[in-house]
């Protein structure tokens, strides 16, 4: 009991709340009988709720400022897997965010990840976990416009990189936090989903 209570308040402080707040609200949107012992799956479910709207927010928010502001180009070179999944979720999203391109998903990825070091190189152990030694044997090098803040995140990652006699791997910590970056996303829609039309109610059957 006192491990699921512990719990419950991390999950409630991850969403704003009190242990209070977050079984009321539990209770308001499964029932007044809903099992105490189910409270902790659904609040895992709603702070993942809330992290993939944050995550769609980052990419929003840098699409208004590369509108406002002059972005600068930098190069990368990217594992080919994490490219294509960087273009194919720009494209999808592209209906419903218009003039969204991959670099504004590149940009939220680099504000939004580790900034130490320590951080990056074990989001990159847990990309190569089950990919083999070396993901960029197959690579991109791409150009994309870049914001202030992501630059700044770049150069730090390359200065930090060169310290520790680990430049070569500037590429693979790129592409390790973009692919995390995606996973955090909320699942795509695709353009099939977007033009299913709604299912008729009972009302409007008869």
């Amino acid at each position: 009991m006192t491990t699921d209570f512990r719990q419950l308040k991390r999950l409630a402080h991850s969403l704003g709340l009190t242990y209070q707040q977050l079984l009321a609200r539990y209770h308001t949107d499964q029932g007044h009988d809903a099992p105490h012992s189910q409270a902790a799956a659904w609040a895992q479910q709603e702070v993942k709720r809330a992290d993939d709207a944050q995550a769609l927010q980052e990419v929003r928010a840098g699409f208004i400022d590369s509108r406002v502001r002059l972005w600068a180009p930098v190069a990368f070179s990217l594992a080919t897997e994490v490219h294509t999944s960087l273009v194919a979720r720009a494209d999808i999203d592209r209906e419903a965010l218009p003039h969204i391109s991959p670099g504004h998903y590149l940009d939220a990825a680099l504000r939004t990840g580790p900034r130490q070091l320590p951080g990056q190189l074990a989001c990159m152990r847990d990309f190569l976990e089950g990919r083999g030694s070396s993901p960029l044997r197959s690579s991109t090098r791409i150009t994309f416009r870049l914001g202030t803040e992501a630059h700044t995140a770049v150069s730090s990652l390359q200065s930090a990189l060169r310290a520790a006699g680990l430049s070569r791997q500037k590429g693979c910590v790129v592409s390790a936090l973009t692919a995390r970056f995606l996973d955090s996303l909320p699942r795509a829609r695709t353009a099939s989903e977007h033009e299913q039309p709604e299912r008729p109610t009972d009302a409007d059957q008869r």
